[in-house]
């Protein structure tokens, strides 16, 4: 990961139903955001540290690791949790419901929810300054992908499978199948 993270939001193309509820619908063509990696809280210290901090990438990743420990603690106190500039995290409840009030009780309740709201601030930035680079999809990525060992195995030369605008390199949200636009 460089100095700054820079580069543009992937996407590939897929057919959606234009109205979702009727199976029958007609279908588009519409963007699935494709995700190069998932970046774990080791990697967000080395991005941070690599910012200019003045602290160690290990500090930071301490201090990041107990804030993920104090937020766990005060949701499961009952507090919602609002970091500025990033979003409010909440819980709801999961539970099987009853007849009457008399009925129910904390038995009923299964689990949680984690909810998390982000600040519009955030979102507001990531809208005005998104930029979006078409890659393959994941299906066309790991049909490359199979055909490139099966051209190894076979004795041949191996060649680049990454797509002309980028690599995605990851999964995506929803990748229906291919489109090529």
């Amino acid at each position: 990961m460089a100095n700054r993270i820079i580069g543009a939001i992937p996407y590939s193309l897929g057919l959606r139903l234009k109205n979702p509820s009727e199976k029958d619908s007609e279908k588009e063509i519409v963007a699935f955001r494709q995700e190069r990696e998932t970046i774990d809280l080791d990697l967000l210290a080395k991005h941070i540290k690599e910012h200019g901090s003045s602290f160690s990438k290990g500090t930071i990743y301490g201090v990041l690791q107990d804030a993920v420990e104090c937020i766990v603690e005060c949701l499961q106190g009952g507090y919602g949790v609002n970091l500025n500039g990033l979003g409010k995290f909440g819980v709801t409840l999961k539970c099987s419901g009853a007849d009457m009030d008399e009925e129910f009780s904390a038995a009923n309740i299964t689990g949680v929810r984690v909810t998390f709201n982000p600040d519009s601030e955030m979102v507001n930035q990531l809208n005005t300054n998104a930029e979006f680079e078409y890659v393959a999809t994941r299906a066309a990525q790991m049909q490359a992908k199979k055909d490139e060992k099966a051209r190894v195995a076979a004795g041949e030369t191996t060649q680049d499978i990454t797509p002309s605008g980028g690599n995605s390199g990851g999964s995506g949200s929803g990748d229906p199948g291919d489109v090529t636009p």
